[in-house]
């Protein structure tokens, strides 16, 4: 199987790694908080994106440089010790768990990588001390992609799927998709099931008829149309 990018969708972990890294002006603080975790306020800091846009990845990479072990947030067992990442910390948040994982972070006794959608505001955490450690602690937005991690999300899942895309293949679907990593994923998992199910190769005939059927803006779909007056 050919090896995934940063972006979490179906790969196994071993993919997850700083070779299938794609860098870009959307990840680039997120990149250089990982790299200076040492240095971390309270040892803590929480990691936010959209689905897809490679909190996991950049967990793997933190995790492969020091060896910490990774939990879900709704199970965060007390006896835990080394650096700990904390996943999905937005869901069923075990509260009691991840403030004592915060005491032995500040405590220096370990470095915790939380990763999650939205800011700990918008957890509900009840527990008052923990919401206050969480509010104070540093948070690192990852963006949605701009055109140079786009492109390289699209050609890696097309990679994963056998789909050998060309250069002007790519560009097609970057100016006219909805730019996100997770259409990107929706967009080449749509290509490659009309693929297979008709025999066509993915080519912009192919890619223009998935885009109308993803609920394309209606101002790239008049683009679309102007290009191809007769089809």
């Amino acid at each position: 199987m050919a090896t995934q990018l940063w972006f979490d969708f179906s790969l196994g972990e071993g993919s997850l790694n700083l070779a299938n890294f794609c860098n870009g002006r959307s990840n680039a603080d997120a990149r250089s908080a990982i790299n200076r975790w040492r240095s971390w306020p309270s040892g803590v800091l929480i990691l936010t994106g959209p689905r897809g846009c490679g909190k996991s990845h950049l967990a793997h990479i933190w995790l492969q440089t020091n060896g910490a072990k990774i939990v879900h947030s709704s199970s965060i067992p007390s006896r835990l010790t080394g650096n700990i990442i904390v996943e999905h910390a937005d869901q069923n948040l075990d509260e009691e768990g991840l403030f004592h994982l915060m005491n032995r972070a500040m405590a220096d006794e370990a470095r915790v990588l939380l990763t999650a959608r939205t800011g700990p505001r918008g957890w509900g955490v009840k527990l008052g001390d923990l919401r206050s450690r969480l509010n104070a602690s540093e948070m690192v937005r990852i963006d949605e992609p701009d055109d140079d991690v786009l492109a390289g999300i699209l050609t890696k899942l097309c990679k994963d799927r056998l789909i050998k895309p060309d250069e002007k293949l790519i560009e097609y679907l970057i100016k006219r998709m909805e730019r996100s990593s997770s259409s990107a994923l929706n967009l080449v998992e749509a290509l490659n099931a009309r693929s297979l199910e008709n025999c066509r190769p993915v080519r912009q005939a192919l890619a223009r008829e998935i885009l109308q059927e993803l609920d394309t803006p209606p101002q790239l779909l008049a683009i679309m149309e102007a290009e191809h007056p007769d089809e």
